[in-house]
């Protein structure tokens, strides 16, 4: 069976100019790779030209009562990007909400012990906090609507404490072993209340006192100037299972891809890390897709249902995103040799494409 050796978090994920790569327990207390020796071809470029190819994100994708949520945090350093998708699986209704925002110093901060990010924007207010001194990860967003959606309000919170919360780091080669990528993820359980407004074609609602599963993933990356990836998050319940994957096509054309890899599963407060996978789609990405590995441990199906394509151009930079919402069924196998089998799991695939 697949294994990778899971080390404690190094205090710096950068030493002596090179990146400190491998999986790792818990979080680190910055997530901060500044510092590499020559990332691009090996040329001693000076650091405010090699800092400024380093590309944040933050993806937090969760499931509430009926509803399949996934925020999104870019930032491309000429500009920020936030989209909020809500997608509401008893009816089939999708909801989606965007917010552009100029440049910021730092606009995802690299303090993983105590932080924020957010959007200011009056119409599309979104807020993700975390401390761990107060055990708390918190999430508020208050969207207003126009014709064709309602306003909406949501706050949430986590705890770090929870026995089925669980964090991981990975440090992983992009490209070449001179650059690389690092992401914290964590699986949490949230308890809140979403509420909807009265439009003139529904009543409002408000879903409260319901229990909600989350994945967390903060990401930082030296870029080349063009990347595509295939990125797949999902997290909810599931037959009294508290369940969380991230996979990732990312990787694909590393030649020691199964050294340099950051899929994982979360299952009831337990990591597996799990092996590179190959995801297909003979028919294209609205079509079903394919997703297995080589060690037994993956083999699931995606069966979209929904599509968004979002294409962003401020300058040189331009983005192309497919955020396709679906349904997961197939088998994963746990680090303990447990099947965990699925059907009609909501999730979401992220396709795209970066020029920067």
């Amino acid at each position: 069976m697949y294994s990778r050796q899971i080390n404690p978090p190094p205090p710096s994920l950068i030493k002596n100019g090179k990146p400190v790569f491998g999986t790792f327990s818990g979080h680190v207390s910055k997530l901060d790779i500044r510092g590499l020796h020559g990332p691009f071809g090996g040329v001693p470029l000076p650091s405010i030209v090699t800092n400024f190819r380093i590309k944040s994100s933050i993806s937090f994708v969760f499931s509430f009562g009926p509803f399949i949520i996934s925020i999104i945090f870019f930032d491309a350093k000429l500009f920020g990007f936030a989209e909020i998708n809500i997608w509401n699986e008893e009816t089939g209704r999708k909801y989606i909400y965007k917010a552009i925002m100029g440049p910021r110093r730092r606009f995802i901060p690299h303090n993983m012990e105590q932080g924020f990010c957010a959007s200011f924007n009056r119409h599309r207010y979104v807020r993700i906090s975390w401390d761990r001194r107060r055990d708390r990860i918190s999430l508020i967003f208050n969207l207003k609507g126009d014709s064709a959606r309602p306003s909406v309000q949501a706050a949430f919170t986590g705890h770090y404490s929870d026995p089925s919360t669980v964090e991981t780091t990975h440090c992983v080669p992009l490209k070449t072993w001179r650059r690389c990528s690092a992401s914290c993820q964590s699986s949490v359980k949230f308890y809140g209340s979403l509420t909807f407004e009265k439009t003139s074609k529904s009543m409002a609602q408000t879903y409260s006192e319901k229990e909600g599963q989350g994945l967390f993933v903060v990401t930082r990356s030296y870029l080349g100037y063009i990347t595509y990836s295939q990125t797949i998050y999902a997290s909810g319940i599931y037959k009294d299972h508290n369940i969380s994957f991230v996979l990732e096509n990312f990787c694909s054309d590393f030649q020691e891809c199964e050294f340099a890899d950051r899929n994982a599963l979360f299952v009831d407060g337990k990591f597996t890390p799990l092996p590179p996978v190959k995801m297909t789609q003979p028919f294209g990405i609205s079509k079903k897709w394919i997703i297995q590995d080589t060690e037994n441990m993956v083999d699931l199906t995606f069966e979209p249902v929904s599509n968004n394509f979002r294409e962003l151009s401020a300058f040189i930079t331009k983005i192309q995103l497919n955020i396709i919402y679906g349904k997961f069924e197939g088998v994963f196998k746990t680090k303990d040799g447990e099947d965990i089998r699925i059907a009609g799991f909501g999730g979401i695939a992220r396709d795209q494409m970066l020029r920067i």
